[in-house]
């Protein structure tokens, strides 16, 4: 069975794990854009509670515009506030430097609409993470897709798990003797595990679709 999944920015872990559960995915290239969506924040670590980012838009009417044309805004530098908070979360990891030293320049790049940005980003993690990551970008927006392919599109949460029964965890820096915080952006995998974050992913897939 397929799936299809929209353009998030920085995906969050379950994002990846639904990807390799299906080995190949359709991403969404023509939807209209939902506000109060995911496709324009993610969650970091926090000391208490998952940390959001979020892509500032250009002012306008962005509700069912197309996801390929929605504008960022860069009237505040939000680039340097969420790296810095990403810095903040994850520099004292052990795979900090490789990963963040590759995103920072993707990130500043100024990028004339979300979906340039989402895109980017996309390709830089599946290049850290082992896989082949396929995908195909949708032709047509479809409101239901064929009964074989299994709709995300609404987009995948950050923060809270959907995992059945008891999901993968593994030491947070920032969380030494306080509970996992579950499902975050892909970053926090990535400069935890670095590359164990394929074999997590793996490990959590079967957490999302196991029913037994």
């Amino acid at each position: 069975m397929a799936c299809i999944l929209g353009s998030q920015y920085i995906p969050s872990i379950e994002y990846f794990a639904h990807w390799l559960y299906h080995d190949h995915i359709i991403l969404e290239a023509h939807e209209h854009f939902q506000k109060r969506s995911w496709r324009n924040k993610t969650c970091i670590l926090g000391t208490e509670k998952p940390h959001s980012l979020t892509v500032p838009l250009q002012k306008g009417k962005h509700q069912q515009m197309n996801i390929q044309d929605v504008s960022i805004a860069y009237d505040e530098d939000w680039p340097s506030q969420h790296l810095r908070s990403i810095k903040t979360a994850y520099g004292k990891t052990g795979f900090a430097e490789e990963v963040l030293s590759g995103l920072e320049p993707i990130v500043t790049k100024p990028h004339d609409t979300l979906w340039a940005l989402n895109f980017a980003c996309l390709e830089y993690v599946t290049m850290l993470i082992k896989g082949p990551w396929l995908y195909t970008l949708s032709e047509v927006y479809y409101a239901k897709p064929e009964t074989n392919i299994i709709d995300l599109r609404p987009g995948i949460p950050c923060g809270k798990t959907s995992a059945l029964g008891p999901f993968p965890e593994y030491g947070q820096v920032l969380r030494i003797h306080k509970s996992h915080q579950p499902n975050l952006s892909i970053l926090d995998p990535l400069c935890h595990l670095g590359p164990g974050t394929y074999d997590y992913l793996a490990r959590y897939a079967i957490k999302l679709y196991d029913k037994s």
